[in-house]
């Protein structure tokens, strides 16, 4: 029996497995290419309004969700889709590929599945080799299916097919990433945060490569974020660099089969240390019990927002260089231009919410987990009630979220102060960001409610958060109405500093937390354990 008997078989099972998560994703990434292009198109039908959006996307936001920027001076559709959309696609891409292969490779390890599977007649590389093969084939339809879009959108047929593989192969190297991470790791949910870990890193070597120079810098081909938009779709077309993805996801698959065979089933290249033989004075509740359980998951996404927002902060001087560099920004600007680093900052701001939010949701989605397990039954079966098994655990989601936004909101605001010797930055940026703290704890409450009365609609709050990303990220380029923009989470508290802070959402916002949350104990306590 060779190392990939059964592939196939796995292949096919995994497809049949996945099949509407498969579905969604695909449906959700296409479909916003789909609607974006024509909305480009309405939205900037005249030179001067495409020169004024080229203006825009020459700003530090532009960057660091647009790119380089080729293709301004004479700004297309064409153009004007790459630079809007590739950056969102890639994120969604490496979100999809690292759940897609922890999922079908570390999480099987951990459940025991896997096990059970390499009794049988499959081949020791067989799981990774499906997994990645799967990935692949989404990725390759999503890519065809973007090119499809794009050829309906009237846009170059060579640009459309090189942007379409462009994102297939990013996908690919995105899902080879994983790959490797769940060899080092013996949990899931540690394998997919040293991916998304990786990723994050990748990103910000883009954004700093293309801050420091126009166009891109050696920093930013350091980063396969980046080798999309080398590419030059709808400017100066050039295949090389596309070459570059397949370069990588070799490397990474043969390391990842390498790193395989130097370790045991079920187990990581760095081995869990082993826990005490007994439970100290700190493990004596449910709170702390909890707490233990999450404190690497907690660690790990308080010092990346702190990191990230830190040096997104340090990009402050940007702004008012950029203004003084590109005189028609400050005509689009108009009196908003004396506000745009304060902008600028807030958007950043907005997206330490959208990761609060997401590790709220995944917080609260523990106790699903536990209780699936059979663990939480095995507690409960102890002196302690449901209430307050439930109950400290949304605690410890509250506080965990609450702990990521202040030092998302301080890393940023340490960072503005150090580049522009301003200190106020500081308390401005930490202050802005809890006035925002009710949106994650609006994402604690709802995931909590599914989970304690509903749990098979759960994802449902997976649901919520993409629309309100998706909103929040495309709703102005949309021209959405403000009926549909009021839905987004994201949309319902005020944007410090640029808006000025009123009570009126905030309060209204945490008395519904709180009223959401006891509705969730008191669902959890009447309903069966390991059942909708």
């Amino acid at each position: 029996m060779s190392a990939l008997t059964g592939t196939g078989t796995l292949i096919r099972f995994v497809l049949l497995r996945d099949r509407v998560r498969i579905g969604v994703w695909t449906a959700a990434v296409v479909g916003t290419v789909a609607a974006t292009v024509p909305a480009l198109d309405g939205m900037f039908a005249t030179d001067a309004q495409r020169q004024a959006r080229a203006a825009l996307m020459d700003t530090p936001t532009g960057i660091v969700f647009g790119g380089p920027g080729y293709g301004l001076d004479d700004y297309q559709l064409g153009p004007m889709v790459v630079n809007e959309l590739t950056m969102s696609v890639l994120i969604a891409l490496a979100v999809m590929n690292i759940l897609h292969v922890v999922r079908h490779t570390r999480a099987e390890e951990e459940s025991g599945r896997a096990e059970l599977l390499r009794a049988g007649v499959l081949g020791s590389g067989a799981q990774t080799t499906a997994a990645l093969a799967t990935a692949a084939g989404v990725n390759a339809l999503i890519g065809a299916l973007v090119t499809a879009v794009l050829l309906a959108g009237g846009l170059e047929p060579a640009d459309s097919a090189a942007f379409g593989a462009g994102l297939a192969l990013a996908g690919v190297s995105f899902a080879a990433v994983a790959a490797v991470t769940s060899q080092v790791v013996e949990h899931g949910r540690s394998a997919s945060g040293l991916a998304f870990a990786a990723v994050g890193v990748l990103f910000l070597f883009r954004v700093a490569g293309d801050m420091a120079e126009q166009g891109g810098s050696t920093l930013s081909w350091l980063s396969p974020f980046a080798w999309v938009q080398q590419t030059r779709m709808y400017d100066d077309l050039r295949w090389w660099p596309l070459g570059l993805y397949p370069v990588l996801v070799a490397a990474l698959f043969a390391a990842a089969f390498a790193l395989a065979g130097r370790r045991d089933l079920g187990s990581g290249l760095v081995a869990a240390r082993p826990g005490p033989t007994g439970a100290g004075r700190l493990l004596g509740g449910t709170f702390a019990l909890h707490l233990h359980q999450q404190r690497g998951a907690v660690l790990a996404w308080t010092a990346a927002a702190f990191l990230f927002s830190f040096a997104f902060g340090t990009l402050a001087t940007e702004v008012d260089g950029m203004l003084a560099e590109n005189p028609d920004l400050a005509a689009v600007l108009g009196d908003a231009a004396d506000d745009v680093t304060a902008g600028f900052l807030g958007m950043m701001v907005s997206y330490v919410l959208m990761a609060a939010s997401a590790y709220a949701v995944v917080s609260v989605m523990r106790t699903r987990a536990e209780e699936s397990s059979g663990r939480a039954e095995l507690t409960l079966s102890t002196a302690v009630g449901r209430v307050r098994w439930f109950g400290t655990a949304l605690l410890v989601s509250v506080l965990s979220s609450a702990l990521i936004v202040v030092a998302g909101g301080f890393g940023m605001g340490l960072g503005a102060s150090a580049a522009t010797e301003d200190p106020s930055w500081t308390g401005t940026l930490t202050g802005a960001a809890l006035a925002q703290l009710p949106t994650a704890l609006m994402f604690v409450a709802l995931t909590a409610l599914l989970v304690g009365a509903a749990p098979r609609l759960a994802p449902l709050a997976w649901a919520w958060l993409a629309y309100g990303v998706l909103v929040s990220v495309f709703g102005g380029l949309l021209d959405l109405d403000d009926r549909v923009m009021g839905l987004s989470a994201f949309e319902m508290m005020p944007r410090l500093p640029v808006e000025e802070f009123d009570p009126v959402p905030v309060s209204t916002a945490l008395g519904a937390v709180l009223a959401v949350g006891a509705l969730a104990l008191a669902g959890f306590r009447r309903r069966d354990l390991a059942t909708a």
